[in-house]
């Protein structure tokens, strides 16, 4: 992977880690509670926490919150916006309808979702996501327009190249080649969710069993050492929101081969805020 040298970024990177690496962890029977979950996301250096509006949020402390939740065409989209803004959140994710649903009622729910963020003063973010209308760049592409043609605005992006990679099945050393582009989604990104991935596989181990990065990590921070000089380039200094999102159990994204999730989650966050800092890794 090659280094990236350069002046200490002008836009700040706000990481936060998802609750759901901690999901079961560090087993079902042993599983820690809110308060430890939460002082080892804040020893880990992260910003904040990612995580639907459940009530233990309100034990986070002094870190921010990011919300995500899922609207369909049978939604409520009013309250999940007004139980985040109540918690605090900074913005909201949005895994939007499902992967069958018509154009037109994707849009529809769109829009109902502009209107409960406007309602609540809570940006916005569309993921792309499997399994939800957002599941491939076309049907992204499809939806930003016709949302842009109802409401005369870009439509906001949660980035998760993750899904995209595994649809086009991206050799080693193409990702960024080929998930820079369209480049209409990387432009409408306001947040960014990064789980080391593959071509092949949603979630792979940053690190071996001994505590090395695995060939297949550094692959894919070739991937993130670009995306980050593209994102440092952009003519804004907003804060760039990224979700260090490596899943644990349910859904079981960690495998029962994995080593520890946590580590790999730590591990995952400290290379992230060195790439963005100092465009390289930490010693």
């Amino acid at each position: 992977m090659k280094t990236v040298r350069r002046a200490a970024p002008k836009r700040p990177l706000q990481l936060f880690a998802s609750l759901w690496s901690l999901r079961q962890y560090p087993s079902l029977e042993r599983e820690w509670s809110w308060a430890i979950k939460f002082a080892a996301i804040r020893e880990a250096g992260f910003d904040g926490v990612f995580s639907p509006p459940i009530p233990a949020i309100a034990e986070r402390g002094a870190l921010t919150y990011l919300a995500v939740t899922s609207l369909g065409t049978g939604s409520d989209c009013a309250a999940p916006f007004a139980a985040a803004r109540a918690l605090g959140a900074v913005a909201m994710d949005v895994q939007i309808c499902d992967h069958d649903t018509p154009l037109a009622r994707a849009v529809a729910v769109a829009k109902r979702i502009r209107t409960a963020s406007e309602a609540n003063d809570l940006p916005f973010a569309i993921e792309t996501h499997r399994d939800t209308f957002t599941e491939t760049p076309e049907a992204t592409q499809a939806l930003a327009r016709a949302y842009r043609a109802a409401t005369g605005q870009t439509l906001p992006l949660c980035l998760d190249h993750s899904h995209f990679a595994v649809v086009r099945h991206i050799g080693v050393g193409k990702l960024w080649p080929r998930l820079r582009e369209p480049a209409s989604l990387l432009q409408a990104a306001k947040q960014i969710h990064l789980r080391p991935f593959n071509g092949h596989h949603c979630q792979i181990p940053a690190l071996t069993p001994g505590g090395q990065r695995t060939p297949e990590y550094v692959d894919w921070l070739g991937y993130v050492t670009e995306l980050f000089a593209y994102e440092q380039a952009r003519r804004t200094k907003a804060p760039l929101l990224v979700v260090a999102e490596l899943g644990n159990q349910a859904p079981a994204y960690r495998l029962s081969c994995f080593p520890d999730n946590w580590r790999d989650t730590r591990r995952v966050a400290a290379d992230l805020r060195s790439l963005w800092d100092h465009g390289r890794l930490p010693a």
